[in-house]
């Protein structure tokens, strides 16, 4: 989920990506985009506990590296001959939230594209953003404050740091706002002198202190206007730009002094105007990152209907549900944001970071949702669907790009026939934590199908995945390959023994393979699927040890909260102690499950 980048001078995508005009065009990324994309690029600019070396608990889930891969399979022909370019003039779209910021033009065309400018950065469509700030431009060139829109947008952002290919249409529009700022009101002179400060003419700059430098001038404008909500989000967003996805202390739960005025602000305006997309959209990343993202439920509520046709914003809820165990409302709310973003690149042909980063993030929560809700029809569309937009070429070189794609073999290891997952080609050898996943789900489905033997296989040649020489770079970027290997090969190792009637080893390897879990850093989507004390609970509740299966159950939901799996297998434990609790945790099952049918305890 990267930015990108607008060059006043030509024809140039957000994050450095030369478009032609529409009749011409071809989805294929230009390097400086992959190289946006790559997580090298953000670690490169972080230092400390941000970036590589800080605690990835929460770290930031690029979907990324699609881009190259698919045009290679993409035709000139295929494209509707309707589609934007980015020198087109956009239409004034509805639903894309209520953001209205009293600019000083008194042009209704500028003021129109102004306010969709600020709605499609509050909602981190950065590129659409871009073209509609420089509509507004075009309808009034003495727009001092639209030129600033327009280098807002080309700056820094949570999710992607700043293109070199974008420093220079950047510096141009912040100076050509400073040089109309004599005609603009007091605020937005505040506003363009403070981002002023965030930028330089050299492509080469170290970009931290700019952006420490914008925060500090921001923070300045905000002690100025305290009650300007668009201030104060603007503020606020700043001062996250300074350490991206790192807000709290290794507690997680109390910020980092320098993210508490930023999250109070936020607060503030939330509490006078509950509907501000922008505040809402910051607020779930401020929380989700913490142990109590419930705190930005009754706002995450709100902000699908507050911005229907803005697909990011319809997806955002989904952070705070999926921390919070309300996985069939991230699941409905995804396939909206899906249909939403489908509908908008039809239409327009966007950035490749929204083409291939945000839109694919959906698919890739939709299938997560839907695993963990027992949808099974879900979890099979859209498996095929993410197997369809993430080619084995799309993760070549980019790390964070492997767990979306093996997300695809968990589930047909959680879903799938047996013989679906032995028919999945293997992926190339460059590619171990794939090839580990794919390997996993043949295990699985070894066991099922009664070939022990070639389930032994499987778990002994995920161990040896350790060893593949593309691991320590996973692991530089934070992917946790051999953890996940680990576990792997435990599940397998556990599940053979319990098909052995080795029930004692078989407790031990999947205690042991719990543990394993929890070594694992938090992403989300999660890199494991499952919580494996549910795997342990069904062997516990076939051998009759009910009160024991219901322990593991309960800490399955404690790692995975409300999960229909976890939840399922607590009730039948507890209908088998006889525990009246039973029909609780059964209407919490109803409520949590999309699925008409129980699932089957040997996919536990």
């Amino acid at each position: 989920m990267k930015l990108s980048h607008v060059s006043v001078l030509a024809l140039t995508v957000a994050a450095g990506l030369s478009l032609t005009l529409a009749r011409d065009y071809t989805p294929t990324p230009s390097q400086d985009a992959l190289a946006l994309l790559d997580p090298a690029a953000v670690g490169k600019t972080l230092c400390g506990k941000q970036g590589m070396n800080r605690s990835i608990f929460f770290r930031p889930d690029f979907r990324i590296g699609l881009a190259q891969a698919q045009a290679e399979e993409a035709s000139p022909a295929a494209t509707p001959a309707h589609w934007q370019a980015y020198d087109d003039r956009p239409p004034l779209w509805p639903g894309l939230g209520n953001a209205e910021f009293a600019i000083s033009s008194n042009n209704e065309t500028a003021r129109a594209y102004f306010n969709q400018g600020l709605r499609l950065a509050y909602g981190f469509n950065h590129w659409e953003a871009a073209r509609a700030f420089r509509a507004a431009q075009e309808a009034d060139r003495a727009c001092a404050i639209c030129y600033w829109g327009e280098a807002l947008v080309l700056g820094h952002n949570i999710n992607a740091p700043m293109a070199e290919s974008s420093v220079e249409p950047a510096f141009a529009a912040i100076a050509k706002a400073q040089v109309l700022a004599a005609g603009a009101t007091p605020l937005e002179q505040a506003l363009i002198a403070a981002l002023a400060a965030r930028y330089s003419p050299d492509p080469k700059a170290d970009r931290a202190p700019l952006n420490k430098a914008y925060a500090e001038a921001m923070t300045k404008v905000y002690q100025r206007y305290p009650d300007n909500d668009d201030v104060a989000a603007l503020y606020a967003e700043a001062v996250m730009d300074t350490s991206p996805w790192d807000y709290y202390e290794r507690d997680f739960a109390t910020p980092h002094p320098h993210m508490v005025p930023a999250i109070a602000a936020v607060e503030a305006v939330l509490a006078r105007n509950p509907t501000h997309i922008g505040a809402i959209h910051l607020y779930i990343h401020l929380t989700e990152a913490s142990t109590t993202p419930e705190r930005a439920e009754p706002h995450a509520d709100k902000l699908a209907g507050l911005a229907p046709n803005a697909g990011h914003l319809v997806h955002m809820p989904g952070h705070t549900y999926f921390r919070t165990g309300r996985y069939v409302e991230a699941l409905n709310l995804n396939i909206q944001a899906v249909a939403v973003d489908e509908a908008y690149l039809n239409e327009v042909q966007g950035s490749d970071v929204y083409r291939y980063g945000y839109y694919p993030h959906n698919v890739h929560f939709v299938l997560t949702s839907a695993q963990m809700a027992g949808d099974s029809a879900t979890v099979r569309a859209y498996t095929k669907k993410l197997d369809a937009l993430v080619p084995f070429a799309a993760a070549e070189g980019v790390p964070l790009a492997h767990p979306v794609k093996a997300s695809v073999y968990y589930a047909l290891a959680q879903y799938g026939a047996p013989q679906d997952a032995l028919a999945m080609p293997e992926p190339p050898a460059t590619l171990p934590y794939i090839v580990a996943a794919w390997r996993y789900a043949r295990g699985i489905a070894y066991l099922e199908m009664g070939n022990k033997t070639a389930a032994a296989a499987e778990a002994v040649a995920i161990r040896a995945l350790k060893d593949a020489p593309q691991v320590p770079g996973l692991e530089e970027y934070g992917i946790p390959a051999s953890k996940v290997f680990n576990l792997a090969a435990l599940l397998i190792d556990g599940r053979l023994a319990a098909a052995n009637g080795k029930t004692a080893e078989a407790i031990a390897l999947l205690t042991q393979a719990a543990e394993a879990q929890s070594a694992i850093p938090y992403t989300e989507p999660p890199y494991w699927y499952y919580p494996v004390e549910q795997t342990l609970g069904a062997l516990l509740l076939q051998v009759g040890r009910n009160a024991e299966a219901a322990d593991a159950f309960s800490k399955a939901l404690i790692r995975h909260p409300n999960n229909a799996w976890s939840l399922y297998g607590l009730m039948k434990a507890q209908e088998a102690a006889g525990d009246p609790a039973a029909p609780v945790t059964a209407a919490l099952y109803a409520k949590a499950t999309t699925a008409k049918t129980a699932p089957p305890i040997e996919r536990f």
